[in-house]
């Protein structure tokens, strides 16, 4: 297990010694204290070895006794019940089932709560690790695991591997039963039945699993095959996109193959990874924690707070069924679903399917309650999972779910309902007043890509605000269903003030927020969005707040909209007399104010007083933007890690603008010299009258530096420039000279550390009216000592291991005469360029934890070579699982961006997301790294949040 938890592990430790010391100070440090629950009835302490039946803090017991303890003490006085966990993994031999037939329901207004103790980082984990690794030829790694082993996943060190895939070995052509291969080659593989063909259909991935070969027939597992290819509706798979777990593919770094057979585990370690002393991780557990009642006896006043849950696993696409996935991981199961299931009578009158319409199987959670009342749980992760996240099903009533982390997920992020219930006879079984609040769902989906952050089904009056949704593949909120072919009793929902971004990533075709079916009886009781900021959005297909088929009663006011490839606001009518309108679109600031209404317009529709925007956001209220997404006393959930910040040796010194006869330069109206030394990226000085000048900082004393950075701003830049050195202010020597350069911080480190009183920086270029940059302007200067006595300022990322990925994780194919490496080489005349996928991703691994503040990144836009980004995102990550973007750019021309972080972050792993290009008819072409460059602190402090 990792025993660094970033965000959550950091304001566990500040909490505690608040705690200890009698005090509570600042907004996250108050939130945190809300965890801890009230003075309880009874409090019983627990830890991963624990023993007996003491339960106390000097001697506590496992999680089973206390759990009977407190189901002992509810029934014989009717108390509050509190069980505190200690840090450590929990690794659960079965489901940890609350169930309030057991007793597990808090009387009256009593409360029963399971947490961290104060500090801790509990992990309840389904994982099983497997030991005992061997080397063998090729550099893979092999273990044995016992029989009857099966998983989909597989974690080393907390990292997901990828399962053994490639390209389709032979050509195919589709037969009713599978297909014709134009070769032998699949009939030589192993262990065949294990072998799944995977399917990139439109906005689903389907997964399907081959029966058999011979010679050149490929049956395939049915019903599944006929599920995929035989609707009536939606989209189909034809040729697969790639083949997926077969050992014959088990070729790149960070794969992983499962022979069930011999009962054997194979791996192909990433840069760095050692399996000899690596915490391998597979899932054991599908159902991690379970929580039931009836209707009679719902469970209530259960709240979990600050607990991890991890490692749990879902095989059910293994079997026959595969994974006919329809739409947002709901899935066809059993033989003729294609025909039959959840079509009601949208095909046929006279031989009607079954009702109603979309009652697809719901991929599970891995982990579920149902029949709840007053359900809590806060300041959680869930994290390593194999199925859904966090799945709330029938009769959940009153429900908080807030601060909580959902990443790296193989589906869903956050299941709410389903797409069954559309109109129950007893309204109660409806999912109702929920409350989703100050989460971060990213990087989900990993696996099944068809998949949401938040999967809102049929519901009543929940709310869904101030969520952070980031890194989806495909939508990140999605709402309602039935496509407008179901009588829904859903109502009064509302979507209010969330940020989601980097939406759209694999599939197309969906949303930022993503809406279908009946949403109430009128407007006043229907569906309202407001307050969202949708942004970032990458498919080529879809709008950014989506109101797909039958969508009908839906207000949407006051969201920012904008920076996406696909229209601002919009949707399809579904056709066949369904139901679609009665929309409100107002007082929206969206890039493209106009609605597009692809399939035909809805009817009763309001539009007007929407606000048109640029692409980069500018119109946008700073107010809107502050309140979307997380919630101040939240923030610290998706903030990167905290870095430590070099000391700026030029702050607040005095400085000279001069044109290059040494004469003093006029400045631009409203400019001070002050500006470039003040600490203030958002204030710049510039001269006036000619494009070329200098200025000059004065350090006032002999000072011994390594490194120093330029800052200019969008507006205007030198798109070349030197730097001298003096130690009088008379006689001048040059010792730093850039060229090529974007705006941003730029940073110019020495080639030895110098001893120099005065820094001058001279404008090269621009030198006319006709050049790409303006008349350079200055944010701001910085000077620092070298990171040792001897040694500049290094550059952090050169010659450390990297990797080229494409956007779903997997090892990108590289330009011929392109290595991943050659982005961290310190030549740059050479590139990393992958090939066959415009969006692609450069990692780095700085080997150990770094502070960083600056980022630099070459890209070469030589007649030669164009290729650059056009636009990009910088993530980083302490563990190589959790990223954090830290840094967004959307209007690069090639050659040199520097890039000076909000605030320093802490960091193992770098990455350079390409945004834009993403098809050929984009400036820029497909993304080429002549450098990636990282500058900031050596010393490893680890600083608190």
């Amino acid at each position: 297990m990792r025993t660094l938890r970033s965000a959550r592990t950091a304001r566990a430790i500040v909490a505690a010694v608040a705690l200890a010391a009698g005090f509570v100070a600042g907004p996250a440090a108050s939130a945190e204290a809300a965890h801890h629950s009230p003075a309880a009835g009874l409090t019983l302490t627990v830890a991963p070895n624990g023993s007996g039946s003491d339960c106390s803090a000097a001697a506590p017991c496992s999680l089973q006794m206390a759990q009977q303890r407190a189901r002992q003490a509810v029934r014989a006085s009717q108390t509050s019940v509190a069980v505190f966990l200690q840090g450590g993994t929990y690794r659960l031999n079965q489901t940890l089932a609350f169930d309030a037939a057991q007793g597990d329901s808090a009387p009256g207004s009593n409360t029963v709560t399971y947490e961290a103790a104060p500090g801790a980082h509990p992990v309840l984990s389904g994982g099983e690790q497997v030991s005992g690794w061997t080397q063998t030829s090729g550099g893979i790694w092999q273990a044995n695991v016992p029989a009857g082993t099966d998983t989909r996943q597989l974690y080393v060190d907390g990292v997901r591997a990828n399962r053994a895939a490639g390209s389709v070995p032979v050509g195919l052509t589709q037969t009713a039963t599978g297909y014709t291969a134009s070769g032998t080659t699949l009939d030589n593989w192993g262990n065949i039945s294990d072998v799944e063909f995977v399917y990139n259909a439109s906005w689903t991935q389907l997964r399907c699993g081959i029966a058999s070969v011979s010679g050149t027939t490929v049956t395939m597992q049915e019903p599944c095959f006929q599920n995929i290819t035989l609707k009536p509706y939606g989209v189909n798979a034809s040729t697969p996109s790639f083949v997926d777990n077969a050992k014959e593919l088990l070729t790149q770094p960070g794969q992983f193959y499962l022979d069930r057979s011999a009962h054997t585990m194979y791996y192909l370690p990433r840069p760095g990874q050692n399996l000899a002393t690596a915490d391998v991780e597979i899932p054991r557990l599908q159902t991690l924690v379970s929580g039931t009642g009836t209707e009679a006896n719902p469970l209530t006043g259960l709240a979990l707070k600050g607990l991890s849950f991890e490692y749990g696993g879902w095989t059910e696409p293994n079997g026959p069924d595969g994974f006919a996935e329809v739409q947002a991981n709901m899935r066809l199961t059993g033989n003729n679903a294609y025909s039959t299931e959840g079509t009601c009578t949208r095909f046929s009158t006279t031989d009607p399917g079954t009702c109603p319409y979309g009652a697809w199987t719901m991929t599970p959670g891995n982990v579920v309650f149902d029949h709840t009342s007053g359900l809590s749980i806060t300041g959680g992760t869930f994290e390593h999972l194999g199925a859904a996240g966090l799945q709330l099903g029938q009769n959940v009533e009153g429900s908080t779910i807030q601060d909580n982390q959902f990443t790296d997920i193989s589906g869903n992020g956050l299941e709410i309902g389903n797409g069954s219930d559309a109109a129950p006879a007893d309204l109660s079984l409806m999912p109702a007043n929920n409350t989703v609040a100050d989460n971060w769902v990213h990087n989900i989906a990993v696996e099944y890509t068809g998949g949401v952050g938040i999967f809102q089904g049929y519901t009543r009056d929940d709310v869904i605000e101030h969520n952070q949704i980031n890194n989806v593949p495909y939508s990140g909120i999605s709402s309602n269903w039935g496509w407008g072919h179901a009588a829904t009793e859903a109502t009064g929902n509302k979507i209010l003030n969330n940020l989601v971004y980097d939406f759209l990533q694999q599939r197309i075709d969906g949303g930022g927020i993503y809406v279908l079916g009946i949403e109430g009886d009128s407007l006043a009781d229907g569906l309202t969005i407001s307050g969202n900021v949708v942004r970032y959005g990458a498919g080529a297909v879809g709008h950014a707040i989506y109101t797909d088929g039958g969508s009908q009663y839906i207000t949407m006011t006051g969201n920012a909209i904008y920076g996406n490839d696909i229209p601002s606001m919009g949707g399809s009518y579904e056709g066949n007399g369904t139901p679609y309108g009665d929309f409100v679109f107002t007082g929206n600031y969206a890039e493209n104010t106009t609605p597009d209404w692809p399939a035909g317009n809805p009817t009763n529709v309001n539009i007007s007083g929407n606000i048109q925007v640029s692409s980069d956001g500018t119109g946008v209220p700073a107010s809107l933007l502050a309140a979307a997404g997380l919630e101040p006393q939240y923030a610290c959930l998706a903030s990167a890690p905290r870095g430590t910040a070099p000391v700026n040796l030029a702050l607040g010194k005095p400085a000279q603008a001069q044109y290059l006869d040494g004469s003093t330069a006029q400045l631009q109206p409203g400019d001070q010299v002050s500006y470039a030394t003040d600490g203030d990226l958002g204030t710049a000085v510039q001269a006036t009258g000619q494009y070329r000048w200098q200025l000059i900082v004065d350090l006032q004393q002999p000072t011994t530096l390594g490194s120093m950075t330029v800052s200019m701003p969008q507006r205007a830049f030198g798109t070349a420039f030197h730097v001298d050195a003096s130690t009088d202010g008379s006689a001048w020597t040059t010792v730093g000279t850039v060229t090529d350069s974007g705006w941003g911080t730029v940073p110019v480190v020495f080639s030895s550390p110098l001893s120099t009183r005065y820094l001058r920086i001279v404008a090269d270029k621009p030198d006319n009216g006709g050049q790409v940059g303006g008349q350079m302007a200055i944010n701001e200067v910085g000077a620092y000592a070298p990171a040792a006595p001897a040694a500049p300022q290094p550059n952090l990322a050169l010659g450390k291991p990297a990797q080229a990925l494409y956007i779903d994780g997997t090892q990108a194919q590289m330009q011929p005469n392109s290595l991943p490496s050659s982005a961290v080489d310190g030549d740059p005349n050479t590139y990393a360029q992958a090939t066959q996928q415009y969006r692609w991703t450069e990692q780095v691994d700085l080997q150990q934890p770094r502070s960083l503040d600056v980022i630099t990144l070459l890209q070469p836009d030589s007649a030669a070579h164009t290729a650059f980004a056009t636009a990009f995102h910088i993530d980083v990550s302490l563990d190589g699982s959790d990223y954090y973007t830290v840094a967004r750019r959307t209007d690069a021309m090639g050659g040199l961006t520097g890039i000076q972080l909000d605030a320093p972050v802490r960091a193992r792993y770098l990455r350079v997301v390409a945004d834009r290009p993403d098809n050929g008819g984009q400036t820029g072409g497909q993304m080429a790294i002549s450098e990636l460059s990282a500058y900031g602190l050596v010393p490893q402090t680890l600083s608190a949040r």
